[in-house]
């Protein structure tokens, strides 16, 4: 155990190190200048590659300490092109950038086969998709018919994944779940697409229904069934309420109610002829088919009848006769029959347990008085009665859901429900007669009560300092603890905690980037400590490791490590020409302030020149724009673009004319590569007020780089 968390250590202190250098590069120090940001950059890519080749020469039996800093390598790259963008006001977020960022990644995976490279290209891949179809600067529009097409390439993209991962032509196991969850979520998206009639919704189904007997009968798999089943039941409920919003009536209500005790008859009609039928073939695949059958009949007889019901109660009521008759029904309606009849139909029994907790949950959440403790007691006693693991999820989340915004409503100060959730489930976590699962969903919801009392913002400095600290050491203390009990499951939850602790620090704004950068640092040299002294302790001797990535493939990593110092130096030869040559030009401009995801604060600008009236445009041309200059300095729209190689209207030249190159947005939008300003954090406001004017420079190939705001 005692090697096991050496590697532990060392994989939390370079995880430190990447958030501390990822917040120090957004935080766009203004002490150095841009050269020195530059230099920093590209010592940190020095630093990085040189430790793993190093490590992999001296620490031979740590091979994957030097595989890790040579993945980290691979993610501080992004992060020096995001500052270079950052440095010479690239886009925001641009797409280009996470493109930059795969192709070395890309090349490290295929040349390494190691499993971390995969699973970084394919999320640099989806996110580089993401900010194009859908920019962080700019407004894109498209049609619907587009938007379509778009869903079914990424779904055919990653069922092409799925499928060479599956048949082992492509080994990577989280490539393989990762892609059939894409492809699963895009497919469903497709769906809610307004285009071509019914046909998005009706292909949709086919393809669901086609994919639950793939993986029920043909190759059967729990996993992929019950995601297949959710989203069926989840676009099913979601035309359900469509339909509601439609034809909102008693009628309507009085159908729907009906149609959800025909669907859990017509479930169990089936789940009983299957048992029938399988008592002689033995099929294998059965038990799969009643588990995920009965979670989609549940889920949607249950939203269906508790929807309709209360629907029904509001329009014939009103609202408080309503709520007090939907409390008595959940308890007397639907809890008391599955409490007290002990058999009871599996399907019928979790139908009607999901209905009363609905019911239940909703109108004691309305009503006044004490009957939500009624409700809590009545939890209580399904919890002790209802021993299958499925009630029992159902049961926690129903009880903690009602307990927290009831303690709210009655003016308990929300850091105290936090603390009263977090301090019951933590109890529930070690609570060692419970199923693991259990045991898990406590962990859960404990790590995530504390997390949100994180977000808390106490009065005193030492409050919110107390808790944040105390997340951080409870959490890293859990992944030892997880590790050394050998808990697979829970180790992931509480380190997908501890990294999500990190990701949300960078959004709060008691403390600057700067200083969450400095102590994320210096917590990065306690674990490297920590775990270099815990290594020199152990006496047991260590496991032959393979051999590392260095040692195995150095002459294939030197080159793209080399073009990764390519790609950034050519990246900054670039913007200097054109800062160095370029022509001065300046525009009148609208700021906006938000914040990138990787490069800090900047400022968000529009421009005259961003929208040519009484222009229409398609979306994603190359478009060349001619700017005059005016009597005030100021330059403007000339008049004249160059879309597809042709003009607008016949154009001749004159000497103060500027050209400069863009891109179509669609109707009369243009963006020109210069709408977004990096500032240092926590000064978008002041240049909001003040900016009234940019100065760009405009390079001979018409390639433009925003340089300085002004306000005249």
């Amino acid at each position: 155990m005692e090697q096991r968390g050496v590697q532990t250590g060392y994989f939390l202190a370079i995880s430190l190190l990447l958030s501390a250098l990822f917040y120090f590069f957004a935080s766009n120090w203004p002490v150095l200048d841009r050269w020195e940001k530059i230099g920093v950059s590209a010592a940190v890519l020095v630093l990085f590659y040189l430790f793993s080749y190093v490590a992999s020469l001296v620490w031979k039996r740590h091979s994957f300490l030097s595989n890790w800093l040579l993945v980290a390598g691979g993610l501080a790259f992004g992060l020096s092109v995001a500052l270079v963008g950052q440095i010479y006001n690239s886009h925001a977020d641009s797409y280009m950038l996470f493109v930059v960022w795969l192709i070395p990644n890309l090349l490290f995976a295929i040349f390494t086969r190691y499993q971390p490279f995969y699973v970084i290209s394919y999320v640099l891949a989806h996110l580089a998709l993401g900010f194009f179809l859908d920019p962080t600067v700019v407004h894109v529009t498209h049609e619907q018919e587009w938007w379509y097409m778009v869903f079914w390439l990424i779904a055919l993209g990653n069922i092409l994944l799925f499928y060479l991962t599956s048949t082992r032509k492509l080994q990577s196991r989280p490539i393989y779940y990762l892609s059939f969850l894409v492809f699963s979520v895009s497919l469903f998206w497709s769906a809610f697409v307004d285009a071509y009639g019914a046909l998005p919704e009706l292909l949709y189904l086919f393809i669901g229904a086609l994919l639950f007997v793939v993986f029920l009968k043909w190759r059967p798999h729990r996993g992929m069934l019950m995601v297949t089943a959710s989203l069926l039941a989840l676009f099913l409920f979601a035309k359900f309420f469509s339909f509601m919003l439609e034809h909102y009536s008693e009628g309507f209500f009085l159908l729907a109610l009906l149609a959800a005790g025909g669907i859990v008859w017509g479930a169990v009609v089936g789940i009983n002829w299957l048992r029938k039928e399988s008592a002689h073939q033995k099929s294998k695949w059965v038990p799969f088919f009643q588990e995920a059958f009965t979670v989609f009949v549940t889920t949607i007889a249950a939203l269906i009848g508790a929807i309709s019901l209360t629907g029904l109660l509001a329009l014939l009521f009103e609202e408080k006769v309503a709520a007090y008759c939907l409390f008595f029904l959940s308890l007397v309606g639907f809890l008391a029959p599955v409490l007290i009849v002990e058999k009871i139909n599996t399907t019928v029994r979790y139908t009607l347990l999901t209905m009363g907790y609905m019911l239940g949950v909703g109108s004691s959440l309305y009503l006044e008085g004490f009957y939500w403790v009624l409700f809590l007691a009545a939890l209580l006693y399904a919890w002790k009665s209802v021993k299958g693991v499925p009630a029992r999820l159902l049961t926690q989340f129903a009880f903690l859901l009602v307990l927290y915004f009831k303690l709210i409503t009655w003016d308990v100060p929300e850091a105290t429900v936090l603390l009263i959730v977090f301090v019951f489930q933590l109890a529930m976590y070690y609570v060692k007669s419970l199923p693991a699962v259990l045991q898990n969903s406590s962990l859960i919801y404990a790590l995530l009560a504390l997390l949100a009392l994180t977000e808390r913002h106490f009065d005193s400095l030492a409050g919110n300092v107390l808790v944040n600290v105390g997340f951080f050491v409870f959490t890293t203390y859990l992944l030892y603890q997880t590790l050394r009990q050998k808990g697979k499951t829970a180790f992931g939850i509480v380190l997908a905690f501890w990294f999500a602790f990190l990701l949300m620090k960078y959004y709060d704004l008691l403390w600057s980037l700067l200083h969450k950068s400095f102590s994320l640092f210096l917590l990065s040299v306690v674990f490297f400590g920590a775990s270099y002294w815990l290594e020199r302790r152990i006496k047991a001797e260590w496991a032959t490791p393979k051999p590392a990535l260095f040692t195995q493939r150095a002459l294939i990593l030197v080159p793209v490590i080399l073009l990764q110092f390519a790609m950034t130096g050519y990246q900054v030869y670039n913007s200097e020409t054109i800062l160095s040559k370029g022509t001065s030009v300046k525009l009148e401009l609208a700021p906006v302030d938000p914040r990138s995801l990787l490069q800090g604060d900047y400022v968000r600008l529009r421009y005259t020149i961003s929208t040519l009236e009484n222009e229409g445009f398609p979306s994603g041309k190359k478009i060349r724009v001619v700017l005059k200059k005016q009597d005030d300095h100021l330059y403007n729209y000339g008049g004249y673009y160059e879309l597809d190689g042709q003009w607008n209207k016949p154009y001749t030249a004159e000497s103060s004319d500027v050209v400069v190159n863009g891109k179509t947005l669609g109707a009369e939008q243009i963006e020109y590569g210069i709408e977004s300003y990096f500032v240092p954090e926590g000064t978008g406001l002041e240049f909001e007020r003040n900016a009234k004017f940019a100065t760009i420079k405009v390079g001979a190939n018409g390639d433009a780089l925003l340089e300085s705001l002004s306000p005249q």
